[in-house]
């Protein structure tokens, strides 16, 4: 009986539809709705009454705890024979534009897994897929402003650079701004933006230079300034934390993809593991995630 097919029947049982189902695993929903079909063929039963609401069939009541048995008694299995060998070390390119908090939860639910201990680097986002392409880490975290088509990489999200202020500030009282009417503010300009250079094509095209009072490629000091009021900040969707208010700039319309990447020859298992865990983690800026720290950002 193949597993993958157990763990597509306890998503469809526990989200009560196909569709939520198929995108908890990642998958899409005919490969979803086929693996259960394959499934109810050797059980000799349908697992589900299909209708609004997937529920399960008395077959379906009947196989569910044997199915969450199954899959513990991998996990277990798994679990043990991990433990008997000697632990793997990850080399991790993190770039430093990325909500880091966030990554480290992500590194720690994926130990949580699999055993293996962790170095990780920090750089720019150039400098970091310049690593990932010459295959000089195992795995690679970093934004990219364009589509990157490649077998060893997948985009995590994609979100959009937004205007950020301190809640105080005159920006928070309006949630679009053109860039003529920023003429006359500060800003906090974070060296490491990706979208640093266009934004700032698109302020001139207007006749704006934006007076600087602090270039940093320091994120923490950047949000520092901005929390305080210095001025404001062109920032992705992630960085936003409490105490910050969100607006558009109505002729800046820019968006970046995170990308996690992996060196071909990484070992199997544990990619599979990294990969899994960072599809399934509430990145900051992920649509659909839900993240406490964007209710101050609203």
């Amino acid at each position: 009986m193949n597993l993958v097919f157990i763990r597509y029947f306890l998503a469809v049982a526990d989200a009560g539809n196909f569709t939520t189902a198929a995108e908890r695993c990642h998958v899409t929903q005919p490969t979803l709705s086929a693996g259960v079909a394959r499934l109810e063929e050797e059980v000799g039963a349908r697992l589900f009454d299909r209708g609004r609401r997937s529920g399960l069939s008395a077959a379906g009541q009947r196989l569910l705890p044997h199915a969450h048995a199954m899959v513990e008694a991998w996990r277990l299995a798994r679990a043990e024979s991990r433990s008997s060998r000697r632990t793997r070390l990850v080399r991790i390119a993190l770039a430093s534009t990325l909500p880091v908090a966030a990554a480290m939860h992500w590194l720690t639910a994926a130990q949580r897994q699999i055993a293996f201990d962790v170095e990780i680097s920090e750089g720019t986002a150039e400098a970091v897929a310049e690593r990932w392409r010459r295959g000089r880490c195992d795995i690679a975290l970093f934004p990219a402003r364009h589509p990157i088509n490649a077998a060893n990489a997948v985009s995590l999200w994609r979100e959009p650079y937004l205007l950020a202020a301190a809640a105080s500030h005159l920006i928070a009282t309006r949630d679009r701004w053109s860039v003529k009417d920023l003429a006359d503010t500060p800003f906090v300009l974070r060296a490491a933006c990706e979208a640093h250079d266009e934004a700032q094509r698109t302020f001139a095209a207007d006749g704006v230079r934006p007076r600087a009072v602090l270039r940093s490629a320091d994120e923490e000091r950047c949000a520092a300034a901005v929390l305080a009021g210095l001025g404001v900040s062109l920032m992705p969707r992630s960085l936003l934390r409490p105490g910050l208010a969100a607006a558009e700039i109505r002729e800046v319309v820019l968006e970046r993809r995170v990308m996690l990447g992996w060196r071909a020859e990484t070992d199997g298992e544990l990619l599979g593991v990294l990969r899994e865990t960072a599809l399934a983690h509430a990145w900051p800026g992920r649509r659909g995630a839900r993240d406490e720290r964007l209710d101050f950002a609203r």
